[in-house]
């Protein structure tokens, strides 16, 4: 028989089989807490996953969107194919997200998103019906910017809120990952503690039963850190508890420009503009992550290189055991890009409002440029074709009015070089786009005229540049011409695409407003020139008869008809004379035949030309002329300047003297003054009379249908110059024409006539 067991031996025995038991429980314990860490982890990669899934699901319909747009507004039958491609992949990786999605409130999110996705397919569908049924073009847009946008973006508000719901799913794992954590590193010290006196048996236990679920753990966690590493378009990192980088993932090299060596242990502040950070806005940012446990905020960052980015950043605090913050997860995202594309939507439906609203085209092109800046660039010009083949500024706009004043004196002195290498010249002989985002100074020298110009634009600051011909069929109007001056600020080929599609709806409406007006005063002109011209031909009909039945012997009664018949004809040729022009400039046809002029010997003709019809209306003409003032102008169009004024003087100021000078104005002008001594304008018509068709009503029977200043405007502002009145009534009215001067020998340009003075 076995000898029976004493009680130090059942103690023993039991002592051991206790701590065996006590170590096999903590063993259990502590792969079961590293199972449910694994399982976490595994979590984790799915809702990652997800994220990513949901991201990809975006991309598709976007994808989608855009090759739907060219096709149903062009027929081209290769966006259809990527259209197709496009909603295949939405509908496959909607099918992968709709096996894991089950729990609420993700599977209804995600069955709206369907839904929305199925009536954009069903609206474009319709779409592309109305186009093959032969809908005018401007119909189909209509359509698309109606109920195929309202579709569309239903779809895109479904899209981001599952994006924001996955987003906060995946927060919440993580979070609930790092607890677990926490706890299993608190079991395994008791377990290790309650293992001490089992060293040998523990290790063995160890290494024998928990090795698997170790290797399954590491494998699980390197899973994880490859799919953040992997992630492209977000920037991954943590803060520690002072907002201090901790870690930096791919995606936040690749968004912010800052690579993991020189980013670790920087304050998050250098991600923030230099603005907000004096406004203590990061700060701010971390306390209110702080006090709420999560942040989610849209604003302005700064990337390495100083260029800023519109950022979607979600801030979750991380906590230790006792609840204390111990640091921050931040997501970051660049929505630069889809929030330009929202309000280039919205500034396309405004440019259309834009050319329905105004029927006057330099209204129209000073509120076009005007809504194009600061939006999409800091400075937008118009230049317009004029009739002598020059480029010309029409428009002008820069979100600083002080840069807009230089901007406006450069186009004005300096017109654009047609031999430059590139620029306006180059998008008019191209009829296409020219983008330079990034324009150095040494390249901005090359394309401008000079010192002072260069000195000009210099203070303007020219960072980027982007020219867009106006073309109505096969002709190209003028240039759209769009500049920053931000160095953070660049144009890119998304604003060439929209530029391009505002400037071929602009070029539309201009050139429709131009046919517009030309009709109108077509009529206008019918009725003027039929009562202008009737008048004198009536007066010379009766002249002529009452002539036919005089006898010879009334000879001086014969020769005081004859004057006043040839007074008529005198008349007659000079109201054919304005109507001429104004047909050219209604057209757009009036070509200078510009050479060297002497001012003061032209004004001394047709002063000496109107002497007997100065004396005939009482008038004293007084002449004064300084020497020497030459220009590259139109002689024969000057002289009809010279000619209706002085006709007007001597008309309004009958039995008064008429003054006659010319004189400079400066080192590079010269000014001819007409004034005489009659009736006067009244101050609230001295700018209307210089419009086509206005008269002043103060002149009584000599009051006349508006052509011959109207002309003389026109034709001063061909040359370059400028005209005013200076009058008030009964005391007479003095006109002074300013005309540019030949600089040192050189050569000036024709000055503008632009074809779109109607």
């Amino acid at each position: 028989m076995a000898r029976p067991w004493t009680f130090a031996q059942r103690a023993g025995a039991g002592f051991i089989i206790s701590l065996v038991v006590a170590l096999v429980l903590a063993g259990t314990s502590v792969v079961a807490l590293l199972s449910v860490r694994a399982n976490h982890k595994a979590r984790i990669l799915e809702l990652s996953r997800d994220v990513l899934d949901i991201k990809q699901l975006e991309r598709t319909f976007n994808d989608k969107v855009v090759s739907g747009r060219g096709f149903a507004l062009s027929g081209d039958t290769f966006f259809a194919q990527d259209m197709s491609v496009a909603r295949e992949r939405f509908i496959a990786t909607y099918e992968a997200l709709k096996r894991r999605l089950t729990q609420e409130p993700l599977a209804t999110q995600l069955e709206a998103v369907s839904h929305a996705e199925l009536e954009h397919e069903e609206a474009m569908q319709a779409l592309i019906m109305e186009r093959e049924d032969g809908v005018p073009r401007q119909r189909l847009e209509q359509i698309f910017d109606g109920h195929v946008a309202d579709t569309r973006r239903r779809a895109m508000d479904s899209l981001r809120m599952l994006h924001h719901q996955t987003e906060a799913r995946l927060s919440e794992g993580i979070h609930e990952s790092l607890a677990t954590d926490r706890s299993a590193l608190g079991l395994s010290l008791l377990a290790g503690s309650l293992g001490l006196a089992g060293a040998t048996m523990l290790a063995w236990t160890l290494t024998r039963k928990l090795r698997p679920i170790q290797q399954e753990a590491e494998a699980s966690a390197e899973r994880f850190q490859l799919l953040v590493e992997g992630v492209r378009d977000y920037a991954l990192f943590l803060l520690d508890a002072r907002g201090r980088v901790e870690s930096w993932n791919p995606g936040a090299e690749r968004i912010m420009g800052y690579r993991e060596a020189e980013i670790l242990g920087q304050p998050s502040s250098v991600f923030y503009p230099p603005d907000a950070v004096a406004a203590g806005i990061p700060d701010k940012d971390l306390v209110r992550a702080r006090r709420d446990g999560r942040l989610h905020t849209e604003g302005w960052r700064v990337r390495k290189d100083g260029s800023r980015y519109l950022a979607d950043v979600n801030v979750t605090v991380l906590q230790d055991a006792r609840g204390q913050p111990r640091g921050f997860a931040k997501v970051t995202r660049d929505i630069t890009e889809r929030r330009r594309a929202e309000r280039t939507q919205q500034l396309l439906a405004e440019a259309g409002g834009l050319f329905h609203q105004f029927q006057d085209p330099d209204q129209t092109v000073a509120e076009l440029t005007r809504i194009m800046v600061p939006e999409v660039a800091d400075a937008c010009l118009l230049y317009l074709l004029t009739a002598s083949g020059d480029l010309w500024p029409r428009a002008v706009a820069h979100a600083m009015p002080e840069k807009e004043a230089w901007l406006w004196d450069a186009a004005r002195r300096f017109p654009p070089p047609p031999e430059s290498p590139w620029g306006i010249w180059q998008v008019m002989r191209t009829g296409r786009s020219e983008l330079k985002s990034d324009v150095s100074p040494e390249t901005l020298a090359r394309g401008l005229v000079g010192p002072e110009h260069l000195s000009l634009m210099e203070k303007v600051g020219v960072r980027s540049y982007l020219g867009v011909p106006l073309r109505v069929g096969r002709q190209t109007r003028g240039v759209f011409v769009l500049l920053t001056s931000a160095p953070e600020r660049r144009l890119t080929v998304t604003d060439q695409v929209f530029v391009e599609e505002v400037a071929g709806r602009a070029a539309l409406a201009l050139d429709n407003a131009r046919l517009w007006s030309e009709a109108q005063d077509a009529v206008e002109l019918i009725g003027v020139a039929a009562h202008d011209l009737g008048n004198p031909l009536n007066t010379l009909q009766l002249l002529l008869r009452r002539l036919q039945r005089m006898e010879l012997a009334e000879e001086q009664k014969a020769r005081d008809g004859l004057a006043a018949a040839l007074k008529q004809t005198q008349r007659l040729g000079q109201l054919l004379h304005n109507l001429l022009d104004l047909s050219r400039l209604s057209s757009g046809k009036l070509m200078l035949d510009v050479a060297p002029v002497d001012l003061s010997d032209l004004v001394h003709e047709v002063v000496e030309r109107f002497a007997e019809q100065a004396a005939e209306a009482g008038c004293k003409l007084e002449f004064g002329a300084e020497l020497g003032l030459v220009g590259r102008w139109d002689r024969l169009r000057l002289d009809r300047v010279v000619t209706n004024l002085l006709s007007n003087a001597l008309k309004f100021g009958r039995g008064r003297p008429v003054e006659v000078r010319v004189e400079h104005a400066g080192v590079a002008r010269a000014r001819l003054c007409v004034r005489d001594h009659g009736v006067g304008i009244a101050p609230e018509a001295q700018r209307r009379i210089f419009e086509r068709f206005e008269r002043e009503p103060s002149g009584g029977q000599h009051a006349g249908f508006g052509l011959g200043l109207y002309i003389v405007r026109q034709l001063v502002e061909a040359h370059c110059g400028t005209i005013r009145v200076e009058s008030a009534p009964s005391e007479g009215a003095t006109f002074i024409v300013e005309l540019p001067l030949m600089l040192l020998g050189s050569e000036l340009r024709e000055a503008p006539d632009i074809p779109l003075h109607s």
